[in-house]
């Protein structure tokens, strides 16, 4: 087992790999790009969408193409994510997706494509972070859920996921294929209060080309916004227990009920005090944050968030897995965690 490098990397430097077009020094592009806004979706999907079309063509099952761009329309990094694989995102050398900048968290955010009746469907989450992302609508969010083209910014950098799959072909031109894009409508679902929907965006035209790959599709893509992974430490314990979580460390053991609306909105577990299950210094071979556990739908969801050492279930590593009604975690040098599903929720 690898000694944890979050320390190596450090929270002001970082190594970039091969995925840069620009592989300037942290400080160069810290200095270049920090203090400008993140390019509008417009602006950065003609930047990045000759690679994102490149990655969609080559994509042999429902998934989305990813590209970062920076605050000065430069394309950072591009990459693939199909269904049942994650992408985390941020400045640690272990995420598939890195940002070059020093107001970007080590491991930032983190993202899952499913795929349901044959096609994408997107979840990201920010990481507990200081700077949560904004989606196309210009409002800050925690989480989000998507089916169609996504924006999102954070700090100075902006990212598109374009959805793609074997019946999918995208245009030749990235004029063409802005405009044969669906409108957005965003549905607000960081508070229980909240109700917002908001049709359309006005920098997004509704699709006008007959010939696009959404050719037919009369309905707008859907965009749902909602809360950050749940601190555990500031909740109350819960009405109805969905489940409980056990965490152990040779003789040390906590337990926890939660229940399935605070489990959708998703548990950080790691080192650092943003998430919600903090092990502290327990054991120093636990990434600062290491994994995350969420519902979706009726599945719980393991989801290593480019963990140093890694999640092992059942003595094999796994990225993204459903788990069963009762099941183990392994990760870190001994800690230990335990699901059970209650077969009947507790009042």
């Amino acid at each position: 087992m690898r000694a944890n490098d979050d320390e190596e990397s450090g929270e002001e430097t970082g190594t970039f790999g091969p995925l840069f077009d620009n592989r300037g020094t942290m400080a160069a592009l810290a200095t270049t790009n920090e203090n400008l806004p993140a390019p509008p979706p417009r602006a950065a999907f003609l930047v990045a969408y000759d690679r994102l079309a490149e990655l969609a063509a080559a994509a042999r099952k429902p998934g989305f193409a990813v590209a970062v761009i920076d605050a000065r329309a430069r394309l950072a990094g591009a990459v693939l994510c199909e269904a049942g694989s994650p992408l985390t995102i941020g400045r640690h050398t272990k995420c598939r997706l890195q940002v070059p900048s020093s107001a970007i968290s080590l491991r930032h955010m983190a993202a899952l494509v499913l795929a349901e009746g044959g096609a994408p469907k997107l979840k990201v989450w920010d990481l507990n972070t200081k700077l949560p992302f904004r989606a196309e609508d210009g409002q800050e969010s925690g989480a989000l859920a998507s089916d169609g083209p996504t924006y999102l910014s954070i700090g100075a950098y902006a990212l598109w996921f374009l959805p793609c799959s074997p019946a999918v072909k995208w245009p030749e031109r990235a004029g063409d294929a802005w405009t044969s894009m669906p409108p957005r409508t965003f549905v607000d679902r960081r508070a229980p209060a909240a109700a917002d929907k908001r049709a359309g965006v006005d920098a997004l035209p509704p699709p006008r080309l007959r010939g696009g790959p959404y050719r037919g599709l009369e309905e707008p893509s859907r965009v749902t916004t909602q809360a950050s992974p749940l601190l555990l430490g500031d909740d109350e314990e819960p009405e109805i227990a969905w489940g409980t979580i056990r965490l152990q460390a040779g003789m040390a053991k906590a337990k926890r009920r939660v229940s399935a609306e605070r489990l959708e909105q998703g548990l950080l577990i790691g080192r650092y005090e943003r998430c919600g299950l903090s092990i502290g210094e327990i054991d120093r071979n636990v990434s600062r944050v290491h994994f995350l556990l969420v519902r979706i739908g009726a599945d719980v969801w393991a989801i290593d968030t480019g963990s140093t050492n890694g999640v092992r279930r059942n003595g094999r590593s796994i990225e993204a897995e459903v788990l069963a009604d009762v099941d183990r975690l392994e990760f870190g040098s001994r800690m230990i965690l335990d699901w059970h599903r209650l077969e009947h929720p507790e009042a």
